[in-house]
């Protein structure tokens, strides 16, 4: 019975252990990869944590997986509603409606809400995946105090454990000789 309850014990900490470095891969990496907006970017993907409710789809605490497409934005149509980096505030995400489109030799620039033009550089994205709740989760992992709880201090008391074991393995090895 106790070889049976180990083994679980042993299966469920190598499923733990392997669960804890995916996430701190992962966290590890989106924090790599901030820009200077502060958006997570992995090539024409952008993860956006939503701050405030952007439409009755995107609520306060949602992630949002943004793909741009390709690199000119030509698959943008009137109609559409896209992501994009206000530079007057901040460079906060706005989602809005596209009204009009205007091409200047393959450079597109997207005419949204009162006549505001979005320029390519500052276009997010249209294509979304709405990942509900796990926005507010990857803020505390990326946020100072989460990468230091989730990666630091778990890391240091590895280290420390070590090099207790190595110091008791030698002091081990002296009493032999």
């Amino acid at each position: 019975m106790r070889s049976i309850l180990r083994s679980i014990l042993k299966i469920l900490f190598i499923v733990f252990l392997v669960l804890y470095v995916g996430v701190a891969i992962f966290v590890t990496a989106c924090l790599l990869c901030l820009n200077d907006q502060g958006i997570t970017e992995f090539g024409n993907t952008s993860l956006v944590i939503v701050d405030e409710d952007l439409s009755s789809s995107y609520k306060k605490g949602d992630l949002l997986v943004i793909s741009k497409g390709k690199e000119n934005g030509a698959e943008v149509t009137e109609g559409d509603y896209v992501f994009f980096y206000n530079p007057s505030d901040s460079y906060v995400i706005n989602y809005a409606e596209v009204k009009e489109i205007h091409d200047t030799n393959g450079y597109y620039t997207y005419v949204v809400g009162n006549d505001y033009n979005i320029y390519y550089d500052y276009y997010v994205g249209k294509d979304v995946v709405n990942l509900k709740g796990i926005g507010s989760i990857l803020a505390i992992l990326e946020s100072q105090f989460g990468f230091l709880a989730l990666i630091i201090l778990p890391t240091m008391v590895a280290i420390v454990f070590e090099i207790y074991a190595i110091i008791i393995e030698i002091i081990e090895l002296k009493k032999e000789v």
